[in-house]
């Protein structure tokens, strides 16, 4: 038998409990639960685990029907035993007894009126906590004490407004509910139970001491039982990390439950919280690896976790809560997508490959943040493949519904009109629901509930707030789905308590987690928690705390098994000390069988297939789409121009914080183009003095973002618009201070015209820049450029950029050059091939420039030199060439997005070769 209450005697909080725990078996619990007698336990799980045990218990008697048993977790009987207290006259009944969301809303309400003080994450949740400590272990009100550091000095000011707000209104904290069960008890009035059965507390804090002396005092029998262990065989196991414990658990399970179909198997794991994605892969893969083929998932599991989820990581909840953000002037792109693209939209069974598609625009229109209008433009575009009717229907009736929202109002009103837009907008029937899901938008119906109880601690709100509240509550609840009967428990720490199996394994015991590190509360005074004994509040209390659980673990089945990794990445782990007694054998000595997973299952089943040269089939149509782009791609590897121009292999667009490097690029483009539609002629441009030019580039800037800014409306705010305008003038000034310099006068003879170029048997069609026009009637081609070119990407047989070869070959007329106009910050340049020297500043002829890239002997033999490359290269992709062939290895390949599907690394992994020049295909 136990010491009573030990380490309680001495901290002056009050004298000890008159009883002490006593050891008892489930038949004797089942002994009492016959008599009608109430059980009450420190858990929920634990009170459904007995009343489990007990009714089974009466099934194998023969019983066929019986009342139901009285065991009930401690919240659960302490409120039962509040009510019958007010029936019966001796308590008063308060005008609310607040809920934990209502009482946490209060928290936040008083928090938020401090001006030094914002609701960080976690920062309401430790007030409450906080408050909940003091009650249950009736720490001394001494403001004194509270002056420890800033964080309890604000507490303390927090904690006296609390009260005061619950006193003013009539509002009970649950925090103090054993406190009015003990009034009403010393009133004399009402004498509470006659009899109280205790079983699952490691320790009773001072308030269930004071309560429970106050029964007993009044002469009910109360009895605090601990259950025996099962003192079976116990062992270590030492793995080599935790990916490899999580299997080896697995595997084990697995061996068990074929050894024995109907055992109790219980998983433990410290942190389960962090380790609950790795441990439920490993049981997936283990005992039921068929849900990990597609469209398996939803599968049931023999295997049930203790710890849910939260509400809002459902991805049915997910979806309604993202809905509820339309009611923002804007929505992230990433979470709009998902949304579009959720099949708990209506109108997804149909429209899915459309709505895909329409993410995909959106990603292209290149902006962060979309409006609701925004959205619709693009699914409303008939003709097109993202065309989406049916969404855009349910957005307009969500757009007139959401027109009539007021500015503020009540959380009891929002919950009803968040219910009538998701209804409009068609959530929750884009599919038939599976059960988790159905059950998941039963749990939100629960959550609207709860938040319309707000209204009775809290005022009116605007729409954003309640949005924000609504998905704070859905992120604090947590949802797990109802299930059968299963075998396996993966239960953490605390859910394990006083349970017991017949076989069980306690995973991640190393020393870096178990013992648990001291986690004391922010905001009350360190000393007083450690003179108190508080939970987390020092070394040596969570030592004790640990032994103990550790001590029952090992008691709790007639086999059990404790594991420990030896690593976690670069770090070596060594096994808690609490452990260190246990015969350590390495997972071999378990005897485990391999394992069959969905892998191996894919792979037995796979035969050898001849695979015959299948070369692409040569264009049919001489028409390519592309532009330039097609050489380019030729060039730089075969197979990427197939994939992406013929097979349709695009990346999604990628939109970023302002604008994108094409858009910059697209603005200096048209405002080069405005400001020599006036000018029209290097004359007129010198003739100009500085301050008309500064006024037309200003005003043709101004122009050119009047345009784009349509297209990125929530990126042209005014002071955007002002810096965009600003840097173009910048930038274009300084280049037609470079354009000035030109020694040959010339006109402008054409801007932003549209060629068509013909080689190797295909056509495509080229945008130019400008042509200028010499005195002497020669011509000269210019591309603007915003990045920085080299002469080097523009020779050789497979050209990194071949678009001056390819607009030499465009333009009728004699060339005196092909140009690229470097409009770049800093490094202002022209680059190109030049008939001859100084027809532009700063750059020679082609002999002088370009010598060591090639030996052409005259102009023209230049031209036709550039002229037989891209013939070849248009010749090839006619043709349908499709080799995997990168030209350099892996730098061509470093920002192509189709190495998934050419395979090239895999491939080169496998050969050892140090470029790409075979098809792996």
């Amino acid at each position: 038998m136990a010491p009573a209450l030990e380490g309680r005697v001495g901290t002056g909080l009050m004298e000890p409990l008159a009883i002490a725990p006593q050891e008892a078996s489930y038949a004797e619990v089942f002994e009492v639960l016959d008599k009608g007698m109430t059980v009450v336990t420190g858990n929920i799980r634990l009170a459904g685990v007995v009343r489990q045990k007990f009714e089974q218990e009466l099934i194998n008697r023969g019983n066929e029907a019986w009342p139901t048993p009285d065991v009930q977790p401690w919240t659960v009987w302490m409120q039962r035993t509040w009510e019958e207290a007010m029936v019966s006259g001796a308590a008063p009944a308060p005008h609310l007894l607040l809920s934990p969301p209502q009482e946490q809303r209060v928290w936040e309400d008083i928090i938020a009126q401090g001006a030094s003080w914002e609701q960080e994450s976690g920062s309401v949740r430790r007030a409450q906590e906080a408050w909940q400590l003091i009650q249950s272990w009736r720490l001394p009100a001494d403001p004194g004490a509270f002056r420890y550091n800033l964080d309890s000095a604000a507490f303390w000011k927090w904690k006296g407004k609390f009260e005061s707000r619950c006193a003013a209104r009539g509002w009970l904290s649950a925090a103090r509910l054993a406190d009015e069960i003990l009034s009403a008890l010393q009133s004399g009035q009402w004498t509470g139970p006659d009899e109280l059965v205790l079983i699952g507390f490691d320790e009773l804090v001072p308030q269930q001491q004071g309560l429970l002396q106050g029964l007993s005092g009044l002469g009910c029998t109360v009895r605090w039982w601990q259950l025996a262990g099962r003192g079976g065989r116990t062992a270590g196991i030492r793995c080599l990390d935790a990916r490899q414990e999580a299997a080896v658990m697995a595997q084990w399970v697995r061996q068990r439950l074929e050894r024995n179909p109907g055992a109790a198997i219980g998983v433990v794991v410290p942190e389960l919280a962090s380790k609950r994605d790795l441990v439920t892969h490993a049981l997936d893969e283990i005992l039921v690896p068929h849900v990990m083929a597609p469209g398996h998932q939803s599968r049931e599991r023999p295997y049930n976790l203790s710890l849910g989820l939260p509400l809002s990581a459902c991805p049915v909840i997910g979806t309604a809560l993202k809905l509820l953000g339309l009611l923002a002037p804007t929505t992230h792109l990433k979470e709009l997508g998902r949304l579009i693209c959720s099949p708990f939209m209506d109108g997804w069974e149909h429209e899915s490959r459309a709505r895909a598609l329409l993410d995909g625009r959106l990603r292209e229109a290149g902006e962060l943040e979309v409006s609701l209008r925004t959205l619709r433009y693009h699914a409303s575009r008939c003709g097109k493949p993202y065309y989406c009717p049916v969404l855009v229907a349910n957005l307009d009736a969500w757009s007139a519904e959401a027109r009539d929202l007021p500015v503020t109002d009540t959380p009891g009103q929002w919950s009803e009109r968040f219910s009538g837009l998701l209804k409009t907008i068609g959530w929750a029937r884009g599919r038939t629901l599976s059960s988790a899901e159905y059950q998941a938008t039963e749990a939100w119906q629960e959550l609207l509930g709860t938040f319309a109880s707000l209204g009775l601690v809290t005022g009116p709100m605007g729409a954003g707030a309640a949005v924000g509240q609504l998905r704070r509550l859905a992120e604090n609840r947590m949802f797990q789905p109802k299930t059968g009967l299963v075998p396996v428990q993966v239960l953490g720490m605390l859910e394990a308590a006083w349970l017991q199996f017949d076989c069980l394994w306690v995973m991640g015991l190393h020393d870096g987690i178990w013992p648990v590190p001291p986690r004391p509360n922010p905001f009350i005074p360190l000393p007083l928690q450690r003179k108190a004994g508080l939970p987390h509040s020092g070394e040596e209390r969570e030592l004790q705390v640990s032994r103990t659980i550790t001590r029952r673990l090992l008691a709790s089945a007639s086999e059990v098994i404790a594991s420990s990794p030896q690593r976690d990445g670069d770090e070596e782990l060594r096994p808690s000390p609490l452990i260190s007694d246990l015969e350590v054998v390495g997972p071999d000595a378990l005897g485990l069988g391999p394992a069959s997973t969905w892998q191996d299952a894919i792979y037995g089943s796979a035969s050898l297939t001849t695979l015959w040269e299948d070369p692409a089939p040569p264009l049919e149509t001489e028409a390519v789409g592309g532009g330039s782009r097609v050489f380019r791609l030729q060039s730089a590897c075969p197979f990427r121009a197939f994939a992406e121009l013929r097979l349709g292999a695009q990346p999604l667009g990628h939109a970023d914080i302002g604008l994108d490097g094409l858009a910059r690029g697209t603005l200096v483009h048209r405002t080069l183009e405005k400001v020599w539609h006036v000018l029209k002629s290097h004359q007129a441009l010198v003739a100009m003095d500085s301050a008309e030019t500064e006024t037309l580039v200003a005003d043709m800037a101004d122009e050119a973002v009047e345009e784009i800014s349509a297209w990125y409306p929530q990126t042209f705010s005014t002071g955007f618009r002002e810096l965009e305008v600003r840097r173009l003038c910048r930038h274009i000034l300084q280049w037609l201070q470079l354009e000035k310099a030109r020694t040959e006068p010339f006109q402008v003879a054409e801007k932003e015209e549209k060629y068509e170029a013909r080689a190797g048997g295909i056509r495509v069609r080229l945008y130019i820049d400008r042509i200028d026009q010499l005195d002497d009637g020669r011509r000269l081609v210019m591309d603007y450029k915003t990045s920085k070119v080299s002469p080097a990407q523009w020779f050789g047989e497979r050209p990194d950029e071949p678009q001056l070869p390819l607009y030499s070959m465009a333009v009728d007329g004699e060339l005196a050059g092909v140009l690229f106009a470097q409009v770049k910050a800093g490094d202002m340049a022209f680059k190109g091939a030049l008939e001859e020297d100084e027809l532009v500043p700063g750059l020679k002829s082609y002999r002088k420039s370009l010598g060591r890239f090639s030996e052409a002997p005259s102009w023209q033999e230049l031209l036709q030199d550039w002229k037989s490359t891209i013939e070849g290269l248009g010749e090839a992709f006619r043709r349908g060439e499709a080799v995997v062939d990168p030209k350099r290895y892996p730098a061509t390949c470093t920002y192509c997005h189709l190495t998934p599907l050419c395979r090239i690394n895999e491939l080169n992994a496998r050969t050892g070769q140090p470029s790409g020049t075979e098809d792996p295909s």
